[in-house]
């Protein structure tokens, strides 16, 4: 019986696949592994791998086209079947229609050829550095094949033209902005609270100082988000309301902690995760940090790297924000808004006044899985582990 090519469910929030473009084509030998068809999703692009040997049967669904997850893709004929081995054709709905990627990576040609032929790095760097891959006539990849090398070729040759008075264009929703904008919407729907306070992290600035002689066996220098991290962390195991999933009616807890943190990229946010937090220590963590941030940078970021978190932190404070209202990332019921860090003057035991380190954060919680005490008992126990941060040390 011929193999199916399913769509798989890349992480929680993943509801649908756009193909970008078949690997194979129907008639081609494959091999357990191959990379078969590229697949644009939740913000990445992934490949989808052969899961046995045989023939490339049937390609079910044409390149442009979104689907749902669990939708079969295409056919791989096994050893000694034939086209006669092929199921019926069924009609698939066409209630979802087809996507128009405003990247324009995804279409024909405008002179009517082949579809675009390019790498998922060099569709992700095209995406960075705003060049249309139709201006490229050909790779320098196999058979053709869009590089990485010829997309920074094309962009520096555009460079060189002087740039046209035209209007700025227009920024679909669509992509990972559509993704983004999708996920906020979701977040907005949710009963929203919000909790603020400040905090002296005089000493934790002291620590993150003696940190740097620890941690430079490593070639890490010690950041005040990795102590943030570190304490959030601690935290979240004190307190399992909130390493928790509200999914339909259930709240579901979780003894593991997968930790998301939000990163800026040029074409929107992305969310690294911290696979299994809690195991790690604070150097641990900033090692992982670096890593995934590095990776992400440079397009190397795979799906399960990007889903699976189960409480997040988004930082602010390099922008000079103090307070703000951060957005869950649903199904989560928390994340941690982290602001800046400021010299006050403060009012110490003795009645004199001393220049103070005051950190401000923001906890937003869906007040449909827990109460403001808890959370606010949360947000708290992170404000005690940065106070008194002499723990991370060692």
């Amino acid at each position: 019986m011929p193999g199916n090519i399913i769509l798989p469910q890349w992480g929680m929030g993943m509801n649908e696949g756009q193909v970008i473009r078949w690997l194979k084509s129907v008639g081609d030998t494959v091999s357990k592994g191959d990379a078969l068809v590229e697949i644009e999703s939740t913000k990445v692009n992934a490949e989808i791998e052969a899961t046995a040997d045989g023939t490339l049967g049937r390609i079910s669904v044409a390149e442009g086209e979104t689907v749902p997850v669990g939708t079969v893709l295409g056919l791989i004929l096994l050893e000694g079947e034939s086209d006669a081995d092929l199921p019926e054709i069924k009609e698939r709905s066409t209630d979802r229609p087809k996507r128009n990627d405003s990247a324009r990576q995804n279409r024909q040609r405008s002179d009517g050829g082949a579809r675009i032929a390019a790498t998922p790095r060099a569709r992700r760097l095209a995406n960075q550095m705003g060049v249309d891959l139709d201006t490229i006539d050909s790779g320098s990849g196999p058979r053709g094949r869009i590089t990485e090398d010829d997309v920074r070729a094309a962009s520096d040759a555009a460079a060189s033209v002087p740039a046209s008075a035209s209007p700025s264009s227009s920024i679909p929703l669509t992509g990972m902005r559509g993704v983004i904008a999708r996920r906020m919407m979701e977040s907005a729907s949710a009963a929203l609270v919000t909790l603020h306070t400040s905090a002296d992290v005089t000493e934790t600035v002291a620590v993150q100082r003696r940190l740097v002689r620890e941690w430079r066996r490593a070639r890490v220098r010690p950041q005040y988000q990795d102590l943030v991290i570190a304490a959030t962390v601690r935290a979240l195991g004190e307190h399992p309301l909130a390493n928790a999933h509200l999914i339909d009616d259930e709240v579901l807890l979780f003894d593991t902690i997968n930790l998301g943190f939000a990163l800026a990229v040029p074409d929107g946010l992305l969310v690294p995760v911290i696979a299994d937090a809690g195991s790690k220590t604070p150097l641990e963590l900033a090692v992982a940090v670096r890593d995934l941030v590095r990776r992400a940078k440079s397009g190397e970021l795979g799906m399960s790297e990007l889903s699976g978190s189960t409480f997040s932190l988004t930082n602010l404070g390099a922008y000079d924000v103090d307070n703000f209202t951060p957005l869950i990332n649903p199904p989560e019921v928390g994340i941690l808004g982290l602001g800046r860090v400021q010299q006050q003057p403060a009012v110490m035991p003795s009645g004199d006044f001393e220049a103070r380190s005051i950190g401000y954060f923001s906890l937003t919680f869906d007040h449909r899985a827990w109460d403001g005490a808890p959370a606010g008992a949360f947000l708290r126990a992170i404000v005690k582990g940065l106070t008194a941060p002499d723990w991370m040390l060692g």
